[in-house]
């Protein structure tokens, strides 16, 4: 799906950019959005010739415009992000703008530019496609929904209320699944977001063989699986993953490596690794049928 930006993400008061903590809020809340939807490509965001102009053109533009000891550093940032998202509709039909409940007015930005907004929500009701709505710091969130007298039909978006929210967006497997040996990163990006998500970090450094990815790419099943146990197991000492119900992690004298699983019985699919030092290294990936090959 694409987005929209609710006006008050991009859009402050001049009142509430002179409040430093407000201003702060502002600029984190509107940089981590735009870094998470750029980082992990998530999604495009819908804009409009209308609102171009009040955000870089406008006699009365955005304070973090108009602040001399910003706009050197933020504007460059801002607006190479925001471009890079950005795909414009044109409203050809001269489509009004359309009604939102609960009401969207709000003191950091003026009513020409929620018009704007609205008018490009019409011409998304025309094209009945839904949209991610990401929502400005301030907002909190709700169900909103955009209709008009010319069509029938509403505008439901999925809030984002919280940068950290696009990360539900992601489909780790369609976007981060190796296809090649040399796909190293896809995989450490996969149990990035993974980290981020449940905000832990790794306690291990780690390594994947290239006979692990070898395995990686022919598997067919149980991918998200894969990536949330080991995901989890970098997270637990020795002493917790063997106590994990779930990992059963286990040391094979006989091969001199370990051994958890990823699914239960009657798959019983397990991951064989090396753990030296303060890292693992990745060797194995056993799939259906082929756990008690790694005896």
């Amino acid at each position: 799906m694409k987005t929209v930006f609710e006006p008050s993400c991009l859009f402050i008061s001049e009142v509430k950019w002179e409040n430093e903590i407000k201003r702060d809020e502002f600029l984190e809340h509107l940089l981590d959005n735009l870094s998470n939807i750029n980082n992990h490509e998530i999604t495009e965001v819908y804009w409009t010739d209308k609102l171009e102009e009040l955000l870089w053109d406008y006699p009365q533009l955005p304070p973090w415009r108009q602040d001399k000891d910003w706009s050197n550093s933020i504007i460059p940032v801002i607006y190479s992000l925001f471009r890079n998202t950005q795909e414009f509709l044109q409203n050809t039909k001269n489509l009004p703008a359309c009604l939102v409940q609960p009401d969207l007015t709000n003191d950091s930005f003026r009513e020409i530019i929620l018009n704007s907004f609205l008018e490009l929500m019409d011409i998304l009701i025309d094209k009945n496609e839904n949209v991610y709505m990401c929502l400005g710091v301030d907002k909190i969130k709700q169900e909103y929904k955009f209709f008009c007298n010319c069509h029938s039909c509403l505008l439901n978006p999925r809030m984002i209320e919280k940068s950290v929210d696009w990360l539900e967006c992601i489909d780790l497997t369609a976007t981060y699944w190796p296809t090649s040996v040399d796909d190293i990163d896809k995989i450490s990006k996969a149990l990035d977001v993974l980290f981020e998500k449940n905000n832990i970090k790794p306690i291990y450094e780690y390594e994947f063989s290239k006979t692990f990815l070898k395995d990686l790419i022919n598997v067919r099943n149980h991918k998200k699986d894969i990536l949330h146990s080991i995901a989890k197991r970098l997270t637990l000492t020795k002493q917790q993953a063997a106590k994990d119900n779930a990992l059963q992690d286990e040391y094979i004298k006989q091969k001199k490596e370990y051994r958890f699983r990823v699914t239960q019985r009657p798959y019983s699919t397990r991951i064989h690794y090396k753990s030296v030092a303060n890292k693992i290294i990745f060797l194995k990936y056993y799939d259906e049928g082929e756990h008690d090959n790694g005896l």
